[in-house]
């Protein structure tokens, strides 16, 4: 009998499919106030061996107590994330305590098709047919078209594939980034970063999908943002660390590049007083570009598949390297 650890929320929406699974597990499910319940009776001396967190707890607000109970627990082995990067400090902790980490590569769909979406949108200026509608003008206007532009992914896991894969399909040539080519990238052009700002002059649109690291951070300063073509736009669904936000702000200021669609920022929630949300070529989105309802269903396949694993004692999938968390600060 293994106990895992999860959300109310996850106990109503999915405990049946785990109840079902081959694997034999008892829920705990933690509160609001942070207590643990079991069977619908408080228990506080429950040991839970997974923690299981799931994506909603980072909207509802149950993520700080959930994280504060996995905190308190000396019995956890394994925490299973619904995101795809380790770059939250929590999860340091947890690798020097020697719990497991993994992670959820769930949401390359929904990120990729956000990409096309925001720049297909403002490629063809689907605001001005609104405007005219509203107005109920007959207006005609000219767009450009992916077919032949210029894409520099910077990170290819599963979000940068995606995104390389259907800007292909589009008719784009991508020019892909990472740090240990493997060789079957979809891409016209395999860099590593030691070469990325050689190739920022080329690209049409930037996508920024690379993890948050201190090799990552602040990867697009002043110089690389001066080295951006006229044109050009910038896109970040990967984390607001890869942006030096000052630095865009003035590169925007000279024109270049012509817009910055983010949905990533160095402060979570944006704060009110920011001026990127006022900004005339900035589109600002929720850190939401992951949203597609499709990734729920993937998720939970996912961590009933490595709870399988867990189980049997074979390798979990997508299991963090230890040596990639982000260190704690003393």
């Amino acid at each position: 009998m293994i106990d895992v650890l999860l959300t109310e929320h996850a106990f109503r929406e999915y405990g049946e499919r785990v109840r079902r699974a081959d694997v034999a597990t008892r829920l705990v499910r933690v509160q609001a106030d942070g207590g643990l319940v079991v069977d619908g009776a408080p228990a506080e001396d429950a040991e839970p061996e997974v923690a299981w967190l799931t994506a909603e707890a980072f909207y509802d607000g149950i993520v700080v107590p959930f994280f504060d109970a996995v905190a308190a627990s000396s019995s956890i082995r394994w925490l299973h994330s619904p995101a795809a990067g380790v770059d939250l400090p929590f999860y340091a902790g947890l690798a020097e305590r020697g719990v497991r980490v993994t992670t959820s590569h769930v949401n390359a769909i929904p990120i990729a098709e956000y990409v096309l979406a925001v720049v297909l949108s403002h490629y063809q200026q689907l605001a001005r047919w609104r405007d005219a509608q509203a107005e109920r003008v007959w207006l005609h206007h000219e767009f450009r078209e992916v077919y032949g532009s210029t894409w520099l992914v910077v990170g290819l896991g599963a979000i940068g594939t995606a995104v390389a894969t259907r800007a292909h399909a589009f008719g784009a040539r991508v020019l892909g980034v990472r740090r240990h080519p493997r060789g079957d990238e979809p891409v016209a052009e395999m860099l590593t970063p030691d070469q990325v700002l050689d190739a920022v002059p080329r690209a049409d649109v930037v996508v920024l999908a690379a993890p948050g690291t201190a090799a990552t951070r602040h990867l697009v300063d002043d110089q690389f943002l001066r080295a951006m073509r006229p044109g050009s736009l910038l896109v970040n669904v990967a984390r607001g660390s890869l942006v030096d936000e000052a630095a865009l702000l003035r590169a925007l200021e000279r024109g270049i590049p012509e817009v910055a669609i983010l949905d990533v920022f160095a402060t979570e929630p944006l704060p009110a007083e920011s001026e990127l949300w006022a900004h005339p070529r900035v589109v600002v989105t929720p850190h939401s570009s992951s949203g597609g309802a499709g990734r729920l269903g993937r998720a939970v396949d996912l961590f009933l598949d490595n709870l399988g694993r867990y189980a049997r004692g074979e390798p979990l999938l997508h299991e963090a390297d230890p040596a990639d968390l982000p260190r704690r600060r003393p």
